[in-house]
C-alpha cells in the first residue's frame, strides 16, 4: 500500500449503477403517494460494486462529470447552429413545392 499524507490529488470516477429499492427513479410508489427513496437519497444512483448510498457531496461531484463526459460525445453538435441550418436550406414543403418555414 503507497503512504499518502492528506486527501487525493485527483478525484477518481465512481461506477455508479441504478438502485436496487426504487429501480433508478428515486421515488418508491407508496399507498397514497410516492416517496423519496432513501437507498440512494432520491437520486437514483447507489456504488456499482458495493450497492451503498453514495454521499451527497461526491455523488454531485460524479454526476457532474457523468454529465460533462456525456455532453462531450454529443460529437460537438451545437443547437443554435442546427436552427439556423434549418432556415438556410430549401425543404419544399409548400404549395408547388416551394419552401415552407412555418413562421
Amino acid at each position: 500500500m503507497k503512504k499518502s499524507h492528506g486527501p487525493a490529488l485527483v478525484r477518481t470516477l465512481i461506477p455508479l449503477t441504478d438502485c436496487p429499492s426504487c429501480a433508478g427513479k428515486g421515488m418508491i410508489k407508496g399507498v397514497f403517494y410516492e416517496l423519496d427513496c432513501i437507498g440512494c437519497h432520491s437520486s437514483g444512483f447507489v456504488h456499482a460494486q458495493t450497492l451503498e448510498v453514495v454521499p451527497l457531496e461526491q455523488l454531485v461531484v460524479q454526476l457532474g462529470r457523468i454529465a460533462r463526459r456525456g455532453g462531450a460525445q454529443i460529437t460537438g453538435k451545437n443547437p443554435t447552429h442546427l436552427i439556423v441550418d434549418e432556415y438556410q436550406t430549401a425543404n419544399n414543403r409548400g404549395p408547388g413545392g416551394s419552401s415552407f418555414k412555418g413562421d
